[in-house]
């Protein structure tokens, strides 16, 4: 039986006001002695432990309206093969709960502000997306849930693979089982 996905959520205490750049909460360590994990607080860096990081994406400012583009290979890491994108999420929901084989992934805030909780199996972080200019770019092998969607809020995502169910883990103890692997490889 897995762990329930809310069994992973890392525990920030009270709500703290939302910066206007893109910020993660400190990593996470496993303290051995207890077997859990311990949070620190927020910080405005852009590069995780995880091996996620902030990409600032290109912007032209008109007052007609604002542009941005993205092009495979430039902007990210890898070239696009799917996007897709979530929207009328209710309150309280989260969305994710999975990790990836294979794929990569880069997670925007078009509209509106959301929080991803990223964890690689020894390390776990928090980043807050609120800018359609952001967009954290998650590799392969990285546990992530979405949560904290503001209303009308919409999350794009792009991604290195077409859909493919066998590259997802959607238990969290066979994700860490096979980190583990690699880590012990």
């Amino acid at each position: 039986m897995g762990v329930p996905r809310r069994a992973i959520r890392s525990e920030v205490g009270e709500r703290l006001s939302h910066p206007t750049e893109p910020y993660r909460v400190e990593h996470e360590r496993r303290d051995a002695a207890i077997a859990r994990r311990h949070g620190d607080l927020r910080t405005t860096a852009r590069q995780g432990l995880t091996g996620c990081r902030v990409v600032e994406l290109p912007r032209i400012s008109d007052p007609r309206g604002n542009l941005t583009m993205i092009e495979s290979n430039e902007q990210i890491p890898f070239a696009m093969e799917r996007v897709y994108y979530l929207y009328d999420v209710p309150g309280g929901e989260m969305r994710g709960g999975h990790a990836h084989r294979q794929l990569e992934q880069l997670v925007i805030a078009a509209s509106g502000s959301f929080e991803v909780l990223v964890d690689d199996g020894v390390h776990r972080e928090r980043f807050f997306l609120n800018r359609s200019y952001f967009g954290l770019y998650i590799p392969r092998l990285v546990w992530r849930e979405l949560d904290d969607f503001s209303s009308g809020s919409v999350c794009l995502v792009i991604a290195s693979r077409p859909y493919e169910e066998e590259d997802y883990f959607r238990s969290y103890d066979e994700f860490l089982d096979a980190v583990e692997g690699r880590h012990a490889a």
